[in-house]
């Protein structure tokens, strides 16, 4: 790895890397190093292309670093050595993830991951991983929760605009400016910022409801803060959570109040008042948009 003294955030993938797509992605950083910054995914492939993202944008080079149509493809060895490293190399502690479509690292590195399965949901192999570079951006949230104060709210965008990013800046900014305790559910090890908020307790590697109900009844937290809201019993611990004046902040998977309304578990939520404020999350050139609606 090259010696930079502030590093780009996807070198903090490079210890789940097998060496050679960790020596092309490291010299496609030494090449393009503004581009590294803006990485946020890398995608292995069996058959086909190591891409990252970056800008919105997929981007493909070859063996060299150097952005080309020449794709480097990766083998069906480098998708089961990134798989063991992110697992690792103890495969079958995580088979409840790969079940689930994902693998949380020991770090904060979480993978999503497309697998081959039997009928009845057994995985059997890995066909493609996407790896999620966590960014720290501190002070990204203080513009939204300068018009929105501390209440409660749910962060909506589609996926990959910035919704997790924004959320691990938020639980920074409720201890550090309102002097909140805060408990983070974090299911699948994605939240975790490098340096931890003062007043900041993390569940981790749990479902989110039973995270919620025991971040209210066993913490005493002011705020509650999870990430993709959305199953049947996140959504009764979030009705539970309402009634003990607890702050909830929140994302899900929507692009707008139609699409949100559209997931009868989200819509169920609204319709109970749970939400003080509905924030669309967009992301352009200059960082975070936000479309505030009451709720």
């Amino acid at each position: 790895m090259t010696d930079i003294k502030d590093p780009a955030p996807v070198y903090e993938a490079f210890a789940y890397l097998p060496p050679n797509i960790r020596a092309a992605v490291n010299m496609f950083c030494v090449k393009y190093p503004q581009l590294s910054r803006r990485v946020t995914e890398i995608r292995l492939r069996n058959g086909a292309a190591l891409s990252l993202s970056a800008d919105g944008k997929n981007i493909i080079f070859d063996v060299t670093g150097g952005i080309s149509s020449s794709a480097y493809i990766c083998t069906k060895e480098d998708v089961d050595a990134c798989a063991a490293l992110l697992c690792g190399n103890s495969v079958h502690s995580h088979r409840d993830e790969l079940e689930n479509g994902y693998i949380s690292s020991a770090g904060r590195i979480r993978a999503g991951v497309s697998t081959y399965g039997v009928f009845g949901g057994s995985v059997w192999g890995v066909d493609g991983i996407c790896i999620r570079i966590p960014r720290d951006v501190p002070g990204c949230s203080a513009p939204l929760l300068d018009k929105t104060g501390a209440v409660s709210m749910l962060i909506c965008s589609a996926p990959g605009v910035g919704k997790t990013t924004l959320l691990r800046d938020i639980a920074g900014q409720l201890c550090s400016v309102y002097g909140m305790r805060i408990v983070v559910c974090d299911t699948k090890y994605e939240l975790l910022p490098k340096k931890k908020p003062l007043f900041a307790d993390y569940i981790c590697g749990k479902e989110k409801g039973p995270s919620i109900e025991a971040a209210v009844r066993n913490m005493s937290a002011q705020a509650v803060l999870c990430d993709e809201l959305g199953g049947e019993d996140e959504v009764k611990a979030v009705l539970s959570a309402q009634s003990g004046g607890v702050i909830l902040v929140c994302t899900a998977h929507a692009d707008c109040m139609k699409t949100l309304l559209s997931r009868p578990n989200l819509r169920l939520i609204h319709d109970a008042g749970v939400f003080e404020k509905y924030v669309f999350l967009t992301r352009g050139e200059y960082g975070f948009s936000f479309d505030i609606q009451n709720g």
